[in-house]
């Protein structure tokens, strides 16, 4: 395994340039002082080749009633060379967070700025505008999910805020609404959150961490959300996770968690009539269009599951929808119409059929979720939910006119690299490729299988790449992120394993490579990891590790529940390992 130390020590010493400096001293984030303004950092995100959005939040400000804010962008560390500022308002009908929207930018460039408040200064933020329409340098995009506080550390945002990336891309669950069992964190607040009090806290807890603070303080962020960020398994209609008779309506929940997510994160939004549509593009120059899209809150219908008396047939229903009629319409357009070489298309969840038919050493299995279907295993919140959907989206895709077509995915804790098929049959031509990340944080089914994990991890991979060929590769134990090179003629993804989620300090390796090709939509092994960009050290020390103290070996935290029954039935029946033994037999 090539380890990210062996890369750091091949780094020439020219390779050092402008520290990213503190727009006050100390360079780490502001911590815990008294009487402290910016204690959540500072955050930029949404790049355009013009313009940036930034963001913060005014602490110690509850009482005051809206405080005045002064922004500065300057092309300079020291914020001398000033290119534009003004002053704004941290409102408390907002929590004091601040977003503005500052436009006039060169594009393809590094700008650094800060804030002012009830007289002290943020530390100073780094980000980029992206490339203009002509532009066809390669771009980095680092690729995140699945961030549990209480899970772990997000030493995975550490190493990625190492690099030098053009812009982060989260897949979603950037927090979770959980309540706490066993874990590395404890989570505030220790109730699921309901309220918007309780998502603001969750979320405000989630900006204090040191690793997502250096993070955002370098790269600008472009965000949707899945879940995890109001309650488990969501629809449009509610969740497997909510209960209208302890946690109140639905509707009320659900308004309280997404008003809080637009307030802490720095997100443009497209239409201010619409504050809740996130779905919306990004320009990424001459290589493409980042294309990101909401799966889960607008407009998709319920999951299979037990409370239905024929599961099949609600499968098999041609009207069944992800997302709603309006979004799907202008994904459509989007795809048709984007400029540049590329079509990336950020998703929540997997979109290649991950449908396999049970071995038959596993014999009757308990189906609470609908999960088995016919004798197939299925995950009901994935697209192979929602087939017809899927396919009106996969004929888009195949149009000539329609360039072609990466998705980028998060949501099931693992990493898989997969030819989309134009077909869920065997033999389908691949229309497009799909890279999915692992997640920063949440349970994996190492965790979930205990000592054993290794082996019975390798057999569940055989068991689906011996029945679905446009499965590539996959690694169902690790943590980490995907960088993501593009170029007009090719896309690299490159995935990274933290060691351990339990340490702050835990070092990383690489875990597998694979690339595609413009003109020919199936995946490849890349001969070897992308050439690191990195910005030069140091980054602000962590704190001391946290010991993981009555942290079980095991955990399910926010694991989709249906990758949970789906470790149950590999590791009760068997039959990943006797599909390991038939492909050893092969050779």
């Amino acid at each position: 395994m090539l380890h990210r130390r062996d890369l750091l020590r091949r780094l020439p010493a020219s390779a050092a340039g402008v520290l990213l400096a503190p727009h006050r001293p100390p360079a780490a984030p502001v911590r815990d002082e008294e009487g402290a303004v910016f204690v959540h950092g500072v955050a930029s995100g949404d790049p355009t080749a013009e313009a940036v959005v930034l963001w913060t939040r005014v602490s110690g400000a509850r009482g005051r009633g809206d405080v005045d804010v002064r922004w500065t962008v300057a092309s300079d560390p020291e914020l001398r060379q000033v290119v534009a500022g003004g002053d704004t308002r941290a409102r408390a009908e907002r929590d004091w967070t601040v977003h503005v929207d500052v436009g006039g930018l060169a594009p393809a460039s590094t700008w650094w700025y800060g804030f002012e408040a009830l007289g002290q200064r943020s530390p100073t933020g780094r980000t980029r505008t992206a490339a203009g329409p002509d532009d066809d340098r390669e771009l980095r995009l680092g690729v995140v999910s699945c961030a549990s506080y209480a899970a772990g550390h997000f030493t995975a945002y550490r190493h990625l805020a190492e690099r030098d990336l053009d812009l982060v891309v989260h897949l979603g669950d950037a927090i979770y609404e959980t309540e706490d069992g066993p874990s590395v964190r404890r989570h505030l607040p220790s109730n699921d959150p309901v309220t918007l009090g309780d998502y603001r806290l969750r979320h405000a807890q989630y900006r204090r961490d040191p690793d997502l603070q250096v993070l955002s303080q370098r790269v600008p962020l472009v965000a949707v959300w899945d879940d995890h960020e109001v309650a488990a398994d969501a629809w449009e209609g509610g969740a497997a996770g909510h209960n209208p008779a302890t946690q109140g309506p639905w509707s009320e929940r659900r308004a309280a968690a997404l008003q809080a997510y637009l307030e802490w994160v720095p997100l443009r939004r497209p239409d201010p009539s619409a504050p809740e549509r996130v779905w919306r593009s990004l320009p990424l120059g001459a290589n493409g269009e980042l294309v990101l899209v909401d799966t889960r809150h607008d407009g998709r219908d319920r999951q299979v599951g037990s409370h239905l008396a024929d599961p099949g047939a609600a499968l098999a229903d041609p009207q069944r929808r992800i997302m709603s009629p309006e979004q799907e319409a202008w994904l459509a357009r989007r795809l048709e119409s984007a400029a540049g070489a590329w079509r990336i298309v950020a998703n929540q969840v997997v979109l290649s059929p991950l449908r396999y038919q049970l071995p038959e050493s596993v014999g009757p299995v308990a189906n609470p979720l609908g999960l088995v279907v016919a004798g197939t295993v299925m995950n009901p919140d994935q697209w192979d939910g929602y087939p017809a959907a899927r396919r009106r989206l996969l004929e888009v895709i195949e149009d000539d006119a329609v360039g072609p077509v990466v998705v980028l995915t998060g949501d099931i804790h693992s990493s898989w690299a997969f030819d989309v098929p134009s077909q869920a049959e065997p033999g389908a031509p691949s229309v497009a490729v799909e890279l999915v990340a692992p997640s920063v944080t949440s349970a994996s089914f190492a965790q979930i299988l205990g000592p054993d994990s290794e082996l019975v991890a390798q057999g569940l991979a055989a068991v689906v790449q011996d029945q679905l060929p446009h499965v590539r590769w996959t690694d169902i134990r690790r943590h980490g992120y995907v960088v993501i090179g593009v170029s007009p003629e090719r896309v690299q993804g490159d995935w990274w394993h933290v060691e351990s989620v339990d340490d702050v300090a835990s070092g990383e390796h690489h875990g597998a490579s694979w690339s595609v090709v413009n003109g020919d939509p199936r995946l490849r092994p890349a001969p070897a990891p992308l050439e690191d960009r990195l910005l030069p050290p140091p980054l602000p020390v962590p704190p001391p590790s946290v010991p993981a103290s009555g942290r079980p070996p095991g955990g399910t935290q926010g694991l989709p529940r249906a990758l949970q029954v789906l470790g149950a039935v590999v590791l009760t029946g068997g039959g990943a390992l006797l599909a390991l033994r038939r492909r050893g037999r092969r050779g």
